[in-house]
């Protein structure tokens, strides 16, 4: 990997040989934005059952909460089922699609934290998140596994200010881990970081971890497409 690629890599529990390798995601008890940070070569329709570690019972309990715009869709892990997903009635459903540069929202029912670990191929050359102008909020996370500033490393930048007033939207957690909502930040174009709060003021630039989701709140209603880069 380049230079860049590989410190942001190391910094974040990444391991990777080549352009193949994996990540440990910590997740915690209760909710965490994640995305799947590499391609599952094997996938066949990047199915949630082929992407996230296989679930022998042992993430029975547990949901993904995939955002239709507006509200969450619940998948509940269910071992029990052929796709590997019920409804919350325990029915048997398909299991959600998880493609590049989705952002989804990963309920942990077990008892304590533990690392989701993504394994897959490095999407090296141009990646395109596409974000349509509406609806406002779009949950989407980097389709590499890079970790740092989100226009500095992950490459989401605001060529000529056009995403001035549109917000990156990340997840709280308060002393004992609980979600409590999301930290707002805006591009800024006239702040030396890139970034202010609601205010106006200067704030620092975001921090994405590898595999971390994240919010973008689409003020301006227009489309955008966040391109990464990454040569290995």
């Amino acid at each position: 990997m380049a230079a860049g690629v590989a410190s942001s890599m190391a910094q974040a529990n990444v391991y990777s040989l080549n352009i193949v390798g994996y990540a440990n995601v910590p997740n915690p008890v209760g909710y965490t934005f994640q995305t799947t940070p590499f391609q599952v070569t094997t996938a066949v329709t990047n199915g949630a059952n082929e992407i996230l570690p296989a679930n022998t019972g042992q993430y029975d309990g547990d949901s993904l909460l995939i955002w239709s715009g507006s509200s969450w869709n619940s998948y509940y892990l269910f071992s029990g089922s052929p796709s590997g997903f019920s409804d919350v009635g325990g029915n048997p459903i398909g299991a959600p699609i998880l493609n590049a540069g989705l952002g989804y929202l990963y309920f942990n029912g077990q008892a304590a934290s533990n690392n989701i670990t993504y394994i897959g191929q490095v999407r090296t050359g141009t990646n395109v998140v596409s974000i349509p102008a509406t609806p406002e909020f779009a949950a989407i996370g980097s389709p590499a596994p890079l970790a740092g500033g989100v226009t500095s490393v992950l490459q989401f930048t605001n060529t000529a200010g056009a995403l001035d007033g549109d917000n990156i939207l990340t997840v709280i957690r308060d002393v004992a881990g609980d979600v409590t909502g999301f930290n707002s930040t805006s591009f800024f174009s006239g702040s030396p970081t890139g970034f202010a709060d609601i205010g106006g003021n200067t704030v620092p630039e975001p921090q994405i971890a590898v595999g971390q989701g994240f919010f973008f709140d689409n003020v301006n209603s227009t489309a955008v497409s966040w391109k990464q880069v990454l040569t290995p």
